[in-house]
């Protein structure tokens, strides 16, 4: 084989004048078959030549319009960004008035409209934002500019209680977490126009909870619902879990397999499940490779063990839940739960994200993704549907919403350019609780 280097022609861009309309049909076309891809396999298990091969070029061809896979992503991400800053400039006034709430609700409509239309990309940039890539840095230029757009629309409406920057934080995630759930199938066959209203009731109240209640009445919702929350089966994990992987071997040996399974943890939130390799796990724990496959088969069987203690605490934390009244003046229950909570969440952020998005191939791993995410949302909806409300509210959604927050605010509240403290993120998911589920609204 010659050792010559591969010279490749200048990258045909979307605006190079020697692209042309057969070249800008290809490019499209290099588009189109990798978002269906990306759709079917996942960013990080699409190859090149798997693009190459759907799109009918050859692999080189492919070189003179993208660099790399990466490339492609970012245009897709562009694409779609161009999408949601569109909808973002047309964004009216907010406020506690009937027009600033229809401004709202119009915009998380919009948002639901481009992310449908866009799922597959917004799906794996959750994947791909919580892993090391070349790619993560243009989201999250795209996320800070976003926030700043809306944090301009929260500041023009003297928004108070809430730094405009934390409010458009707080928005713009858990808008993105809720449409994720959707399109992951986590809401309960709910619809998603009342999913649009049911979040756009939380996010009117959360930023002004003056808001009379006939204007949350002033629009036709669809968010009054009833219905109880079914957990499924637990799948069998018999033997995969950490003390029967670990019971009968010598104390040296059952802390050689601890140190791999937190390894593993640390490696994955890091860099992100897709982007962790075995060599990154027995580097990090100080062993050889060899050592990982004397106690796992593969990476994924790793990822099984840590998302069964993943599922134990998520388990654990939902019973404890049930015991706390979140309408209570004295917040430290509250507020000690949302702690351990975040960190719970913080610490199996790797396993969480690969259950949540359901790009770990394996069942069992899906399966309990959704044991733990059902059994958190049967204890949130037990704490927040008992109280009456004299506005629209449909509790089952309100428990996916406060999944939403307690899963995400606070790694979001790290990502902004000031980030916040655990006790700032905390306090800030306490002001969303207490405003956006129990406001006392007048009439």
């Amino acid at each position: 084989m010659s050792e010559n280097p591969i010279l490749r022609r200048a990258s045909y861009g979307p605006s190079s004048p020697e692209v042309g309309k057969r070249g800008a049909s290809t490019r499209r076309r290099i588009v189109e078959v990798s978002l269906d891809l990306f759709a079917e396999d996942g960013f990080f298990n699409t190859s090149v030549d798997a693009i190459a091969k759907a799109a009918d070029i050859s692999r080189a061809t492919l070189y003179q319009y993208f660099p790399s896979k990466d490339e492609i992503f970012q245009e897709l991400l562009d694409e779609c960004g161009r999408a949601l800053f569109r909808v973002a400039r047309r964004i009216g006034p907010l406020g506690p008035t009937e027009v600033g709430f229809d401004n709202l609700n119009w915009w998380l409509g919009e948002w639901s409209w481009v992310f449908e239309k866009y799922s597959t990309m917004f799906v794996q940039w959750s994947t791909v934002a919580a892993s090391e890539s070349d790619v993560r840095p243009g989201i999250d230029r795209f996320v800070a500019n976003y926030n700043v757009r809306v944090a301009a629309r929260l500041e023009e409406a003297e928004l108070e209680g809430i730094e405009p920057r934390v409010a458009a934080m707080a928005m713009t995630a858990l808008v993105h977490r809720m449409n994720l759930f959707i399109h992951t199938d986590r809401v309960y066959g709910r619809e998603t126009q009342s999913i649009v209203d049911a979040l756009s009731v939380f996010l009117q109240l959360f930023l002004f909870p003056e808001t009379p209640a006939k204007v949350l009445h002033s629009l036709r919702l669809s968010t009054v619902g009833v219905g109880a929350i079914t957990v499924p089966d637990r799948p069998t994990t018999a033997g995969l879990s950490l003390p029967e992987r670990t019971e009968g071997l010598t104390k040296r040996a059952a802390n050689t397999v601890s140190s791999l399974v937190a390894a593993g943890a640390q490696q994955f939130r890091t860099k992100g499940y897709h982007r962790t390799s075995v060599d990154d796990i027995v580097e990090a724990a100080g062993f050889a490779r060899g050592t990982f496959y004397k106690y796992f088969s593969e990476k994924q069987d790793l990822l099984t063990t840590l998302c069964i203690e993943a599922t134990n605490a998520a388990v654990e934390q939902a019973q404890t839940l049930r015991e706390i009244d979140l309408t209570d003046p004295d917040t430290s229950a509250q507020r000690e739960w949302l702690t351990t909570f975040a960190k719970y969440a913080e610490y199996y952020s790797g396993s969480i994200e690969a259950w949540t998005e359901r790009t770990a191939e394996s069942e069992i791993v899906t399966g309990l993704g959704a044991y733990a995410q059902s059994a958190m949302d049967a204890s949130l909806l037990t704490v927040l549907a008992p109280y009456d409300r004299d506005y629209p509210f449909d509790p089952v959604l309100s428990a996916i919403i406060l999944r939403a927050i307690i899963v995400r605010i606070p790694s979001a509240a790290q990502e902004i350019e000031e980030p916040l403290t655990l006790d700032e993120a905390v306090d800030l998911m306490i002001t969303a609780i207490q405003r956006g589920f129990f406001a006392r609204v007048q009439d």
